[in-house]
This record gives structure tokens, sequence and C-alpha cells, in this order.
């Protein structure tokens, strides 16, 4: 079993066809419902930064991101269907969505699978 992105496989389908090929077959993808973002936290600490995380903003870089990588932005609205990946089992429409929990519930979460160990 793997856990990963769904922006993983889809990068791979579009950017290592022959690799995607091999192990489309055996991939199953699964949505826990509801399911979580993930968050990539950027924070400039320069004017160049500053410039760099504008660019990542923009509708132009987040629909390269959709189109050659398969990473959803946070706006999703414009992008064409994931269908055009050709990975079978992923969803248009992400049905339920949650926020991550709190740092405190992640360090009581993170203690907790450690002392099962």
């Amino acid at each position: 079993m793997m856990v990963g992105y769904e922006s993983q496989l889809l990068d791979l389908a579009v950017n290592q066809p022959d690799a995607f090929k091999q192990i489309k077959d055996d991939v199953v993808i699964v949505y826990p419902t509801p399911t979580v973002w993930s968050t990539h936290t950027l924070m400039a600490l320069d004017e160049k930064g500053g410039t760099l995380l504008n660019l990542l903003k923009t509708p132009a870089v987040q629909k390269l991101a959709w189109e050659r990588h398969g990473f959803r932005a946070a706006n999703f609205a414009g992008t064409d269907s994931i269908s055009r990946f050709g990975v079978p089992g992923t969803l248009d429409q992400i049905p339920a969505v949650s926020e991550l929990p709190n740092n405190d519930a992640m360090q009581q979460l993170i203690a907790t699978l450690q002392s099962t160990q």
C-alpha cells in the first residue's frame, strides 16, 4: 500500500506516461470522506520571496500547476476536467473537505501514534 497525494499520480500520468502505464492497472484511488486539503505554506522573507509568493497566486501559474502537474489550487474554478489525465478513479469535485486539526491536536495524535509502537 502507498499513500500519497492525488497530484503525484496525475503528475506521473502527464510527465512520465510510460511509467504510469506500468502501474495504472494496480492503482486504486481512495478519497476519504471528509478529506483534508494539504496546505502548502510559503513565507516571504524578502522582496524576491514576495515576488515569488505573488507569482504562485496568479491564475496563469495555478493553471499551469494543474495542467502540467495535477495540482489543485485553492481556487479550482475555470480548470478543465480531471479526466484529461486519464487516471481512473479520480474525482472532478471532492465531496467533503474538513479543516486540518490545529497544532495541539496534531501533536496529541503524533504522541498517541508514537506510544503505540
